[in-house]
């Protein structure tokens, strides 16, 4: 058997067909990475501030809820077994004066928008916290004379909690409480 001659060809120099065999990255695909990431960590930052802001404002909600819940119902459970509703002379809306059911004056006032009490003509106790601010404390009362009617009161508060205008609850409730005793 005969072998055929051996033919050669010419060919390219190796740097431009054959692949890199040197690691790393180019300056654009450095760029467009360190971009994406720039973009992945500005939309993660966003939302963790967002979920920041919503818990600030659920505890500032929360905050405002508890106390004039708890001012309202202390204020009128005193008032529904007190009697002689406004005994001393009601000064302003935002004061209520009575005698509790062992006796004892007592008067809820708005002061430095925090809702305080005195008994006895003591000194002026809080009765919500220091987290709140009530803008407007009103008393509305009715029936509070020898007519022959069921005596109420009307208790209308508003106020807030939180200190940011994005974090701020608002909250107005109102009640209204009857005496358990009709004035005679």
């Amino acid at each position: 058997m005969k072998q055929s001659p051996k033919i050669k060809f010419a060919s390219a120099p190796k740097n431009i067909l054959a692949p890199r065999s040197e690691g790393g990255f180019t300056l654009i695909e450095m760029m467009v990475a360190v971009s994406i990431f720039v973009v992945i960590i500005t939309v993660s930052l966003t939302s963790i501030l967002n979920v920041s802001n919503i818990q600030k404002k659920t505890a500032a909600f929360r905050a405002i809820n508890d106390n004039l819940n708890f001012a309202i119902e202390k204020m009128a459970r005193e008032i529904r077994t007190g009697s002689d509703y406004c005994a001393q002379p009601c000064t302003s809306p935002s004061s209520f004066n009575f005698t509790n059911s062992d006796g004892v004056g007592v008067k809820y006032s708005l002061i430095n928008n925090k809702i305080e009490v005195s008994y006895g003509g003591g000194d002026f106790l809080p009765v919500t916290s220091s987290e709140v601010v009530i803008e407007k404390l009103l008393f509305v009362v009715r029936g509070d004379g020898p007519d022959g009617l069921q005596p109420l009161v009307t208790i209308i508060i508003s106020g807030y909690s939180g200190d940011k205008k994005t974090v701020k609850s608002q909250l107005n409730i109102q009640t209204t409480v009857s005496q358990r005793s009709i004035d005679s």
